[in-house]
C-alpha cells in the first residue's frame, strides 16, 4: 500500500518579517488504487502547509514575459494545449462528467490532451497515474516547489517530466531563440541519457523541440545508438552545434558538463527558466557535486519552481531546501504499508486513525529480498552457481569497486558459462562513455523467450544503482554489501519497477550477519534464502553437526595413515538443497588455468583485492564491517 503525505517547510526570507504567515491545508486525501502496488491502495494525506502572500503574487507574475515581434522557430509547434478540450462532458446534459480517480485525466489543473494521448499510446499505455503523480503534479502546475520521496520504480521520472513540459506548454509568450523553460540534472551519464529517451517521446507528441543532453564524454545521442565525437572541447562543442539546431526548450544533463557550458559559453539563455529538477537529491546535493551545484544555482533565476527527487529520505531536509533556493517547498513522502496477511485493506477512515500503527516499509512491496551467509572464500562458487540455476534470467550483480568488477568480469567470461549463450557485461565508472553505453545496450536488447532461453549478467559499481530501469530484470545481486547504507535501496529497486515482481539477494558472512538487523531497523524487510536454492549454504546447527563428524574421521585417520599422502584433497561445499547436492569449486581453476598463466588476471586480482580491502575500510556501518 502506497502513503503519500504532503507538508509544508516554513519559508527562510528576509522578507517573511513583513507578511504575514496565511496556512491553508489540502483537501482531504480519497482513497486510490496504485497501479504500482503489491495488491495494496493508495492513500494521500496532506497536512496543512504556510505561505507567504508577497511570494505568491510574485509567483503568480512568473508567466508575463515580453513577446517577440520576430517569429522564431518555436512558433511553429504544434501546440494542444487548451484546457478545455481536456475535459469531457455529458452530451445529453452538457455538463462536465468526472473522470474516474487515479487516473492522469483526472488531475487538476487538468493536463493538455497531446501529453494524455501519449500516456495512452504504446510503449507506455498507463492506464492510471501512480500515487507519487498523482500528487506532485497537481503541485507542481500550481506553482509549488516540492520535495519527493518515493520508493525506487515508483514514477518518478515522469512526475517531474509531464510538468516540465506542460509549464513550458502553458506560457503565455513563447521562448525566444537559445532559451530554455526547464533544466534537469541527473547524477550520472546514463540516468541523464534514460531520461531523455522518455523526454524526447514526450516532446515529439506534444510538438515540442527535443531536449538537449548535456553529459560527459560524448555529446548527443540519437535513439540507441551513441553519435558524439571525442570528448573534451570537441565535445563541447558538438552540443552547442546541437542546441544551435534543436532550439530545445529541455536541458537534461550532469552537473559538470552543464557547468562547464553555462560557465565558459553565452550559447544557453536561463533567464526565462521555468523549473529545475535535481533527481536523485540526495547525491546532487551531496559534497562531491557541492560546489558545482552552487555554480549553477548562481547562474539560474530565482523566480522559478524547484523539485527535488530521490528514493531514500535525508535528514538535512530544510538544508537541502535551502541550499537549492526553494521557496516554501512542499515534502512528498510517498511509503509503502503492508497488507495484512488476508488480503484485505484497510478504508481510509482507519488508515487516517492507526497511522502511527502501520508498518511502512523502503522498498517496493512486489520485491522480495534474501541474504545468504557464506564464508568468504566460497561467495564466488556460491555465486557461480545461483546463475547457473537462474540462468534464463536477467541479473545485475553489484561490486564495491571499479577493479571488482573488472576482475570478476575477466574471469567469469573464461570459466565454464552458466548456459550457451549466457553474456557478462561491465559497467563502471572508469570505462570510456562508448564502452558505458555499449554495455548497458547489449545488456538491455537480451531477451529470453520459450524459444531461447539466455539470461544475462550486468557486473557493476554503484554508478547503476540509481534511477536505471532496465526491463525484464529478475534478481538484483550484491556481491558485497554498500559503503553507504542507503545506497542498498537504490541496488535493490534495479528490479520489481512499475508494479513487476522482482527478487534481490545480499552475500553476509557470518560476522556481517548482524546487517540484516540494521537492514530491518531501516525498514527494508528481508528473509534468508530458501533452500531450495543450490548456492545457499546448510544451516549453522547442520554445520556444527558436520564438523563433528569431520574431527571424530581426523581422530580415527590418525591411526591408519593413507599410502596416497601427496594427493590433494578437492574442497567440498555443502548446500542446503540436499546431502547429496554440492557447489562446484571454481577457485581450483581460476587459480590453475586463469592467475598462473595470464599476467592480466594476475595483475587485475591484484589490484581488486587491495581496492576492496581500502573500500571495505571506509564503510560507514563500521560496527558492522570490521
Amino acid at each position: 500500500m502506497y502513503t503519500s503525505s504532503t507538508r509544508g517547510l516554513p519559508l527562510y526570507h528576509d522578507n517573511m518579517k513583513k507578511s504575514k504567515k496565511r496556512s491553508r491545508s489540502l483537501s482531504v486525501a480519497e482513497e486510490e488504487k496504485s497501479s504500482n502496488g503489491g495488491g495494496g491502495s493508495g492513500v494521500v494525506s496532506t497536512i496543512p502547509m504556510t505561505h507567504d502572500v508577497s511570494n505568491a503574487i510574485k509567483e503568480q507574475s512568473l508567466t508575463t514575459t515580453q513577446t517577440s515581434k520576430k517569429k522564431s522557430k518555436r512558433s511553429k509547434r504544434k501546440r494542444s494545449n487548451s484546457t478545455a478540450s481536456n475535459i469531457s462532458t455529458d452530451s445529453t446534459t452538457n455538463k462536465p462528467t468526472s473522470s474516474p480517480a487515479n487516473t492522469f485525466s483526472s488531475i487538476r489543473p487538468p493536463l493538455s490532451p497531446s501529453i494524455l494521448t501519449f500516456l495512452s499510446k504504446p510503449p507506455y499505455n498507463f492506464p492510471t497515474s501512480t500515487p507519487v503523480q498523482t500528487t506532485t503534479i497537481p503541485l507542481f502546475l500550481t506553482h509549488h516547489d516540492v520535495f519527493v520521496r518515493a520508493v525506487t520504480g515508483s514514477g518518478k521520472t515522469l512526475a517531474f517530466l509531464i510538468p516540465c513540459v506542460e509549464m513550458i506548454l502553458r506560457r503565455t509568450s513563447l521562448l525566444k531563440k537559445n532559451q530554455i523553460g526547464a533544466l534537469i540534472l541527473e547524477p550520472t551519464r546514463e540516468l541523464a541519457r534514460q531520461t531523455y529517451n522518455v523526454c524526447c517521446d514526450l516532446c515529439k507528441e506534444v510538438g515540442m523541440n527535443d531536449p538537449l543532453l548535456l553529459v560527459g564524454g560524448g555529446g548527443d545521442t540519437k535513439r540507441g545508438a551513441a553519435n558524439s565525437s571525442s570528448s573534451g572541447g570537441g565535445a563541447v562543442s558538438f552540443d552547442l552545434q546541437t542546441f544551435a539546431k534543436k532550439q530545445s526548450d529541455v536541458l537534461i544533463g550532469t552537473p559538470g558538463r552543464v557547468e562547464d557550458v553555462l560557465t565558459r559559453y553565452d550559447n544557453i539563455d536561463v533567464s526565462e527558466l521555468e523549473v529545475l529538477i535535481l533527481d536523485e537529491s540526495d547525491v546532487l546535493l551531496d559534497m562531491g557535486f557541492e560546489v558545482t551545484l552552487t555554480s549553477i544555482l548562481s547562474r539560474l533565476p530565482r523566480m522559478r519552481r524547484t523539485g527535488l527527487f530521490s528514493a531514500t529520505n535525508t535528514s538535512g531536509v530544510k538544508r537541502l531546501c535551502v541550499k537549492s533556493g526553494m521557496r516554501n517547498p512542499v515534502v512528498v513522502d510517498v511509503a509503502i504499508s503492508a497488507v495484512d496477511k488476508g488480503g484485505r485493506s484497510s478504508n481510509s477512515q482507519d488508515l487516517a486513525s492507526n497511522n502511527k500503527k502501520q508498518q511502512q516499509q523502503a522498498t517496493p512491496s512486489t520485491l522480495t529480498n534474501y541474504y545468504i551467509i557464506s564464508p568468504l572464500d566460497e561467495k564466488l562458487s556460491r555465486l557461480v552457481s545461483f546463475l547457473t540455476q537462474h540462468s534464463d534470467e536477467k541479473v545485475i550483480i553489484f561490486f564495491l569497486t571499479c577493479a571488482c568488477v573488472e576482475y570478476y568480469s575477466t574471469v567469469l567470461k573464461q570459466i565454464k558459462l552458466p548456459c550457451k549463450g549466457y553474456t557478462y557485461e561491465a559497467l563502471h565508472g572508469k570505462l570510456v562513455q562508448k564502452r558505458r553505453e555499449k554495455a548497458m545496450e547489449r545488456f538491455r536488447e537480451v531477451k529470453s523467450t520459450d524459444n531461447n532461453k539466455v539470461g544475462s549478467a550486468l557486473l557493476c559499481t554503484d554508478v547503476a544503482a540509481r534511477g536505471l530501469d532496465v526491463p525484464d530484470v529478475s534478481w538484483t545481486i550484491q556481491f558485497d554489501a554498500p559503503v553507504d547504507p542507503s545506497s542498498y535501496v537504490h541496488r535493490v529497486g534495479r528490479s520489481a519497477r512499475a508494479g513487476r515482481s522482482g527478487n534481490s539477494l545480499v552475500f553476509l558472512t557470518r560476522k556481517e550477519e548482524s546487517y540484516v538487523d540494521f537492514l530491518r531497523l531501516r525498514k527494508v524487510p528481508v528473509k534468508e534464502l530458501d533452500n531450495d536454492q543450490v548456492c545457499k549454504p546448510p544451516s549453522e546447527e547442520e554445520e556444527d553437526a558436520d564438523e563433528a563428524i569431520e574431527d571424530s574421521d581426523k581422530k580415527t585417520s590418525k591411526s591408519k595413515p593413507s599410502d596416497n599422502t601427496t594427493s590433494t584433497e578437492k574442497r567440498i561445499i555443502e548446500s542446503a538443497a540436499g546431502s547429496d547436492v554440492f557447489v562446484p569449486d571454481v577457485l581450483p581453476s581460476i587459480r590453475k588455468l586463469l592467475v598462473l598463466n595470464d599476467r592480466d588476471v594476475l595483475e587485475k586480482g591484484t589490484k581488486a583485492y587491495t581496492s576492496y580491502i581500502r573500500a571495505y575500510k571506509e564503510h560507514q556501518c563500521g560496527f558492522i564491517f570490521r
